[in-house]
């Protein structure tokens, strides 16, 4: 029986392949290992010559479900937290132990959740990369499945976003060596792609680059027939307005000046000197009456009444300075 210190294991350790850890997965372990003392499989760790360091290769729940007991107060048992019982291996380098930990979950312990999987290969892909790659763009099925322990299906499902990012830069590199001028047998022969498939990238970026060209002339064609057309539509607008504006300055010479013609109905409505003396009454006379009396006067009397001078400054007094002027001119008569 291998026992070690839980304090000794790195459970930090790159050969954790799951994406996260189930906190609720982990307490539950902690409980049953509290009540029996022991798991029915054994966490398996490895000593790492290369890193000098042991290392978790199966069973990180249940070690992490040990020190989370160890550090809980309020749960009594009588299990040992401090050391733990183990399947004990050695491995000489870190890229070993992470391989060998890439399917332990394939048939024990928590289900693998999606994504485990795919982490697991590239984290293969990462140390060990021409191990599990036939050429330098496609992936070793055969042994990513054995090494993963999957299906033909879950290893399609799981390997699509890795296989589509290597056909990209595949053809992104057979396009560039093309560039550079070497044959399809040449480009073959260095990147290990067969000729077949080389001529059908080949191919495909030559249509592609095709309709791009096509593409971007008829844009052109479009844009210079929307210039065309907006500039013929400016030019029409810009020619209808000067011709309007023309127009316009021919009929504001021929129509009558604004000015003239408003002035012409003021002077018609508002009565100048001249019409007001046209149209004016003759003042009457303001002697009138008194010659009227006169008259009566002298036919009753029939003698010359002679006035004294306050008489006649009296008379005089009440009236107007015009009426004045014109009674002295009538005195003046007799």
């Amino acid at each position: 029986m291998n026992c070690i210190a839980l304090s000794q294991v790195n459970l930090q350790a790159p050969t954790q392949l799951r994406l996260m850890e189930n906190q609720a997965h982990i307490e539950e372990l902690a409980h049953v290992y509290a009540d029996r003392g022991s798991f029915h499989e054994l966490p398996w760790v490895a000593y790492v010559a290369e890193t000098n360091e042991y290392v978790p290769i199966d069973g990180f729940h249940r070690l992490m479900a040990i020190e989370w007991l160890h550090n809980q107060n309020d749960i009594q048992t009588d299990a040992n937290t401090e050391e733990v019982e183990i399947r004990y291996s050695e491995f000489d380098t870190m890229s070993e132990a992470i391989i060998a930990a890439a399917g332990v979950n394939a048939t024990h312990g928590l289900k693998r959740q999606k994504g485990d999987i795919q982490n697991a290969i590239r984290t293969l892909l990462e140390v060990d990369r021409i191990g599990f790659m036939e050429n330098k763009f496609k992936l070793n099925k055969k042994k990513i499945m054995a090494t993963v322990k999957c299906s033909a299906r879950t290893y399609e499902q799981e390997t699509k976003i890795i296989r589509n990012e290597l056909e990209a830069a595949r053809n992104i590199a057979v396009d560039q060596l093309a560039l550079e001028g070497l044959s399809q047998r040449e480009i073959s022969l260095r990147t290990g792609i067969s000729q077949p498939t080389v001529n059908r990238i080949l191919d495909d970026s030559n249509t592609h680059n095709a309709q791009m060209t096509q593409n971007e002339g008829g844009s052109n064609t479009h844009s210079a027939q929307m210039s065309q057309g907006e500039s013929n539509t400016h030019n029409a607008q810009m020619t209808q307005g000067e011709q309007n504006c023309h127009d316009s300055e021919i009929a504001q010479s021929d129509a009558p000046n604004t000015h003239d013609a408003q002035t012409g109905e003021e002077d018609e409505q508002e009565p100048s000197v001249f019409n007001h003396i046209t149209t004016a009454t003759v003042a009457a006379n303001p002697w009138a009456e008194f010659e009227r009396e006169k008259e009566v006067s002298t036919k009753q009397k029939s003698r010359k009444i002679n006035l004294c001078d306050d008489e006649l400054i009296e008379i005089l007094s009440g009236l107007s300075s015009q009426q004045r002027t014109l009674a002295l001119n009538y005195l003046s008569d007799f």
